[in-house]
């Protein structure tokens, strides 16, 4: 199990460190707004006949211009920004497009809007710190602009606005400049986690799946070597039954022979219905079984039962060994195992439409502030009073309690299994295998289909 939490650690750890955005698209994005710069004074000018300072508007316009061409000759076109690279430049364009707005009427020009897109490009690609300081850069700005700025370009004197309006607008940006990039970075952080859980949880089952494939490759490569091995068992009998073979070679030959066929022994091993995960079938009790195995070692009683629920029930359900089900159910069992005083209860209940798995322990359960996030990734399962105790046991003892993706990876594979997956904590008085554990309790529904060798499952 420590391969998904240092898998998620990782990630976690390291998404925010890494480049963020190429240096093209960076470019191209402050070309566009170049090119609507110059549109928009060109139409005022020309167009509208506005006074309007032009050449101060296209030397401050020239800036961004400047900016694109230095770093296009700086860098290949391919670059991949830093975090802090993206925030200066970002600052860059804030300051820029201050200017043209004190030269265009300050917050009075419609445009002032367009202050937002740089602290929203930075809240959707950098760390909360990095937008925090871009904000109140921007605000800074909008706040300079409400105070001062050039006259609003009109024709004639241009309108009177008055002061309260005026204090409402810039009061709005400001809001605006905070709600809207809180919003969108929350939104992206989220959406950062979940593909890095994601990644962590497709690593760990193409790690079971490539175990799955080795044993398979050792099963065919059996049934390819088994063919010279029999005509090496074969010649050395018939070499044994020579009467002119040396004696002190007819050892060296039953030796031979006797080490011929433990090998074909080995192989036949391999290759039996029973031992080949690719192709072997198991009971429901089986699998429960296999899934402590994969739990790992440790000092707590694991209680396994399997029983048929309801007079209806047919016989216990025959499963294909998959990996996601052995990963998954195990590492519920070890998380489990974790927090349990003593106990833990792998209990299994089967019926003729459902499978129904819970997995117990009478531990403290989850934590109230926790149990209604369970399953999120990033999300600790437990209490951090609890996941302190836990860690005191652990040998790395720091991160890998507190990053809850196990839970994360578990559920994300029993669901693609069909699963129905649901935590909570025991009442006092509920009965689990006839004792009253009161911790935790993860609670797996299959439709029995999904699972059963020959019902359209597995």
């Amino acid at each position: 199990m420590s391969d998904s939490r240092n898998l998620s650690f990782d990630a976690e750890k390291d998404f925010s460190a890494a480049p963020t955005v190429r240096l093209r698209l960076q470019t191209s994005l402050r070309w566009m707004a170049i090119i609507g710069q110059l549109a928009a004074v060109a139409l005022v000018y020309f167009g509208f006949g506005f006074d309007l300072p032009l050449a101060a508007c296209v030397l401050a316009i020239g800036l961004a211009v400047v900016l694109n061409v230095s770093l296009l000759v700086m860098f290949p076109s391919n670059h991949m920004l830093t975090q802090s690279q993206t925030a200066v430049f970002l600052a860059y364009d804030i300051a820029q497009l201050g200017l043209l707005l004190f030269l265009t009427g300050g917050l009075l020009n419609p445009f002032s809007l367009l202050l937002l897109a740089p602290v929203t490009i930075s809240a959707s690609l950098l760390n909360a710190r990095t937008t925090a300081l871009l904000v109140l850069f921007a605000g800074l700005i909008a706040s300079i602009l409400a105070l001062t700025h050039a006259p609003l370009p009109w024709l004639g004197l241009p309108p009177e606005i008055p002061e309260l309006l005026r204090i409402g607008m810039w009061v709005a940006l400001l809001l605006a400049m905070v709600f809207i990039p809180t919003y969108v970075w929350g939104v992206s952080r989220e959406g950062r986690r979940m593909s890095a859980a994601l990644t962590a949880t497709r690593s760990v089952l193409a790690r079971e799946q490539r175990l799955s494939a080795l044993d398979g490759l050792a099963a065919a490569a059996a049934h390819q070597l088994g063919t010279p091995l029999g005509t090496i068992v074969l010649v050395t009998a018939e070499l044994a039954g020579r009467d002119d073979l040396p004696d002190g070679l007819r050892e060296d030959v039953a030796l031979m022979r006797e080490e011929a066929l433990r090998c074909r022994d080995i192989l036949t091993e391999l290759v039996s219905e029973e031992s080949d995960p690719m192709v072997a079938r198991t009971s429901l009790r089986g699998l429960l079984e296999e899934a402590v195995l994969e739990a790992g070692l440790h000092n707590k009683e694991i209680v396994i039962s399997c029983r048929p629920n309801g007079l209806l029930a047919t016989g216990e359900p025959q499963l294909l060994r998959q990996p996601e089900l052995i990963y998954g159910i195990g590492n519920l069992i070890e998380n489990a195992a974790e927090f349990a005083a003593q106990n833990v209860f792998v209990s299994a209940t089967y019926s003729a439409q459902q499978v129904v798995l819970e997995v117990a322990d009478d531990g403290p359960g989850f934590a109230s502030d926790i149990i209604t996030h369970l399953g999120e990734p990033y999300t600790s399962s437990r209490s951090s009073r609890h996941t302190n105790q836990g860690a005191g046991n652990n040998a790395d003892g720091d991160d890998e309690f507190g990053l809850g993706l196990g839970f994360f990876i578990a559920r994300t594979l029993l669901q693609r299994s069909g699963a129905r997956v649901t935590a909570r904590n025991l009442k006092t008085t509920e009965l689990i295998d006839g004792v009253m554990p009161g911790g935790a309790c993860v609670r797996m529904e299959w439709p029995r289909q999904k699972l059963e060798i020959g019902r359209g499952g597995a």
